[in-house]
């Protein structure tokens, strides 16, 4: 998410006019941020003239650009502009627009009216961020091409737009006429040449499939919702975010980090990272469910190191290629504040977008001396009781805590672990395209660091592509999670279990705001809370300085946190009593002054609407001033479904957990099903009221249509949008590779109209075929390269898709390969020339027995681009090609029951 700084402008008199003007206002006020990039906007009104504007800004007899005035324009200049037919199309940031101008319009005019600037839009502005970055997630591929959405502008008619695509062999796969928008599927090289097409307003790519999660984990965590790869819902994939994986050697190989690992050390054969690994960022290529938390996150895979110091961490910390890091090891416990507590703190201050992420431990039951016996106090290692990083706590996929896992206080008392997820018996990868069963500390601790590169991602596409500071994504994760253990705070959890999707709501809403403090001082912040609103948190965190190896306790900068509410009633935050005692570490938070922790949160149930005053105060910053986060929780749901919340692909007679969040209600839960989008309802089951999840035996009941409902009394809730249930295919195979194409089949589903193929592309498999029986041929480039591929069962009257099978792999070679496509006596008897083709390529059979014969065009995905029938045997037919991009194409003859295949090449 790096922001770049530079733009291309083709015409040789504008660009230098553009560099005259870029000495002097470099970098200057009036400079254009756009999608990350800056754009220099020079004053050129004076000498500005419409013959300066390259070819890519001509449109419809005028001229398409950014126009830049001195200041906002008045009421009375834009309808001026309305009256001349000048189209101020949309406003742009720094008192700027994108213009539709007749090519006739006076310079004059604008002068007077208060212009100050005229350029052409650069063709990288037309392109978002994703396209830019060339980093596309597996449902942007179309074989090699990239699958976008264009919007034209609304002066252009929608076939003038696709008969200028049509020019550079673009192919149109979906027109959205009303909307002008096209979706598209175009070569990676052609980005540039599409964007400076003068009708191109913008280039995105497409809104992704749906593609299922590892539902056990993730469903718990409410990461589905952050990835919900439909188009309707959020698309974080923690795409752009590089993680590190701490531990013990090398990851996979593993087809689920296909196009996304680097292995920076040479240990082999250990299995610890592995597992490490798929639940922080696995993508599910291999078995979909088994997706982890950030699937299109960059893996990095380094051997752990206890200080922190080595030179693979430092090199990919320092220069920005990774944001977060996970070490599931231990070096000790309770060791209290060392020197590497100290080195991470550090780290974080230094690197401020830095997020470090540990394992709370697996030692419940050891005595680890601090002093209450073998429950309490034996968080494993020094690293994991600093202050700005994060320490995880285990729990199984019910939200039970793990027995094994490790309990908190710090050495000082403060609050750890900080929070809690699941990481026992999770299905994570393993070496050489398997997976394993893995669990603990070690479990838990990755999906943490998934979740928040899903959250980084967030922040970023919400900020102009800049990181988030990791004090702010922990404040998050934090004060959203779902309460568990005693109420507030404790030992055991933490702040609770981690709740994706409240945390990324968060986020979304800009709920949160910063300052500094120094040594004294109060600041006063004012947040409203709406009428209507259960439950309000507020939370201040701070980075705090690192400590002195061996402090005690750690916390330099000492802030106070005091709410007011409307009616002039203060509260204090919650606090643990740290007393080395085994009853009282199991007490509950009560509320008081907190001048252990770099974190304190207040908590109001049915709070009043109102002004709320939240102060700030430096109650000891002896190393000042102390900048601080406040970010706040406004719940006003009762009852909330999680999962399935949308797009979700189950199947019948398969146990799925259901899951629900509820805040300050009582009744017993009623949960209920439907297959017609809630125009009627069959009951699922009662679950009591201290249960928040419900294993449930997916009936036969194939549909698209489903919902699911949950209701505790007078309060409800259903699923966002539909979900699925449907069988997968069976006993899919390969049956045939030949030199220019490969033949599949599968059983028949019940039901379904066609079948999706996928392969596995860049990164993750992509559907490259379609088909409406159970067999399909492709054409391949290399019969000798390997292969992993997939089928899917879909019903698209009905509105259902089933879920992707387990990849297969084919090792690659001819197979089954027989004569008939290209080498039968139809095929001798075909002439195609010219070959290679510029224009016209012409077709004849010599075997003059066939009466008539069928003639089609295809590119290199099987998508037919041309196609003849009931052609006269006595003739020579043609095809026009003088549209089509260089490349290879197949030419396809069909004479009675023989069939013959030609690869012609365009030039």
């Amino acid at each position: 998410m790096a922001k770049i700084t530079y733009s291309k402008i083709k015409t040789f008199s504008f660009l230098v006019l553009l560099f005259v003007f870029s000495l002097t206002f470099a970098q200057n006020s009036n400079d254009i941020n756009f999608q990350g990039e800056t754009y220099e906007m020079p004053e050129n009104i004076a000498t500005f003239q419409w013959n300066q504007m390259p070819e890519s800004a001509r449109l419809n007899n005028g001229y398409v650009g950014w126009i830049q005035f001195y200041e906002t324009p008045s009421q009375q200049v834009q309808d001026l502009f309305k009256q001349n037919n000048l189209q101020l199309l949309e406003y742009i940031p720094h008192r700027t627009y994108l213009f539709y101008f007749p090519e006739n319009t006076s310079i004059t005019l604008l002068k007077n009216n208060g212009v100050r600037t005229i350029v052409p839009v650069d063709g990288r502005a037309k392109l978002s961020s994703k396209l830019k970055s060339g980093d596309y997630d597996y449902w942007a591929m179309d074989g090699d091409n990239i699958l976008v959405t264009l919007q034209y502008h609304k002066n252009v008619t929608d076939n003038y737009a696709i008969s200028e695509l049509g020019r550079q062999q673009i192919i149109v796969k979906q027109n959205y006429k009303e909307q002008n928008m096209l979706d598209l599927s175009i070569p990676n090289n052609c980005l540039e040449t599409l964007s400076n097409l003068p009708f191109v307003k913008w280039v995105d790519l497409v809104v992704a499939p749906a593609v299922p999660d590892d539902t056990r984990g993730r469903s718990l965590h409410r990461a589905n919702s952050l990835d919900t790869q439909t188009g309707a819902g959020r698309n974080y994939s923690g795409e752009g975010i590089g993680v590190m994986v701490r531990d013990d050697g090398r990851v996979g190989p593993h087809i689920d980090f296909e196009g996304r690992l680097t292995n920076l050390t040479n240990v082999a054969n250990q299995s610890h990272g592995d597992g490490v690994a798929g639940i922080m960022a696995g993508a599910g290529n291999l078995v979909p469910s088994n997706r982890g938390m950030a699937a299109g996150a960059d893996v990095y895979v380094v051997n752990y190191q206890s200080n922190f110091l080595d030179s693979s961490t430092l090199n990919l910390i320092n220069d920005g290629t990774v944001q977060i890091t996970n070490s599931s090891y231990s070096n000790g416990c309770n060791d209290g504040y060392t020197s590497i507590t100290r080195t991470v703190d550090q780290q974080t201050l230094a690197i401020p977008t830095l997020l470090h992420v540990f394992s709370a431990g697996n030692s419940n039951g050891s005595d680890c001396g601090y002093g209450a016996g073998s429950q309490w106090g034996n968080i494993t290692g020094g690293h994991k009781q600093g202050k700005n990083v994060i320490a995880t706590a285990n729990v199984f996929f019910d939200g039970a805590l793990v027995t094994s896992s490790s309990r908190g206080p710090a050495h000082d008392g403060r609050i750890k672990p900080d929070i809690a997820a699941n990481g026992q018996n999770q299905i994570s990868t393993n070496e050489n395209n398997t997976y394993q069963t893995f669990g603990g500390t070690s479990g838990a601790a990755p999906g943490i660091a998934g979740i928040s590169a899903q959250l980084y991602q967030a922040y970023g596409e919400l900020n102009g592509g800049d990181f988030p500071p990791s004090a702010l994504i922990k404040a998050t994760l934090m004060n959203t999670a779902n309460e568990a253990g005693n109420i507030g705070p404790d030992y055991k959890f933490g702040w609770g279990i981690v709740n994706a999707l409240q945390a990324v709501k968060l986020i979304e809403d800009g709920r949160y705001l910063s300052d500094e403090v120094t040594q004294g001082n109060t600041n006063t912040h004012t947040i409203n809370v709406p009428a209507g609103t259960t439950q309000v948190r507020f939370m201040v965190y701070w980075s705090d300085e690192a400590a002195t190896p061996g402090a005690d306790p750690a916390l330099v900068n000492d802030l106070d946190l005091v709410v007011t509410d409307p009616s002039n009633s203060t509260y204090e935050p919650w606090i643990l009593d740290p007393t080395p005692d085994p009853v009282t570490l199991n007490n509950p938070a009560i509320n008081g002054p907190d001048h252990l922790n770099n974190m304190e949160q207040v908590l109001i149930n049915d709070p009043a609407a109102g002004n709320y005053d939240i102060d700030i105060t430096g109650f000891n910053v002896p190393v000042g001033p102390q900048e601080y986060y406040i970010v706040y929780e406004l719940i006003s749901e009762h009852v909330v479904m999680t999962f399935p919340n949308g797009g979700e692909h189950f199947q019948p007679f398969i146990a799925e957990t259901l899951h629900w969040d509820e805040v300050n209600t009582t009744d017993d839960f009623v949960l209920e099903y439907s297959n017609n989008n809630g125009s009627s309802w069959n009951n699922i089951a009662t679950v009591p009221n201290d249960t928040h999840f419900y294993t449930w035996n997916v009936p036969d009941d194939v549909g698209g249509n489903m919902l699911l409902r949950v209701t505790r009394g007078s309060y409800q809730d259903v699923s966002d949008t539909t979900f699925n249930i449907a069988r997968i295919t069976n006993n899919y195979n390969i049956v045939e590779v030949c030199p220019e194409s490969a033949y599949f089949e599968w059983s028949a589903v019940d039901g379904a109209e066609s079948y999706d193929l996928y392969l596995l592309g860049e990164k993750y498999m992509e559907v490259v075929a379609t088909s409406n029986t159970n067999s399909i041929t492709i054409p391949i480039v290399d019969p000798n390269a390997e292969m992993w591929f997939a089928i899917s069962a879909k019903n698209d009257t009905e509105g259902w898709e089933g879920e992707r099978n387990r990849a297969k792999f084919y090792e690659g070679g001819l197979f089954n390969c027989t004569l008939g496509v290209s080498d039968n006596t139809i095929s001798d008897a075909v002439a195609l020339y010219p070959n290679p083709a510029t224009n016209d390529v012409f077709i004849s059979i010599s075997d003059k027995t066939f009466n008539t014969y069928e003639v089609s065009i295809a590119n290199s995905l099987g998508q037919i681009l041309q196609r003849k029938s009931n052609i006269d045997n006595t003739t020579t037919s043609s095809l026009n090609v003088s549209n089509y991009a260089s490349g290879i194409y197949f030419i396809t003859i069909i004479a009675g029951d023989s069939t013959a295949t030609k690869k012609l090449v365009i030039q």
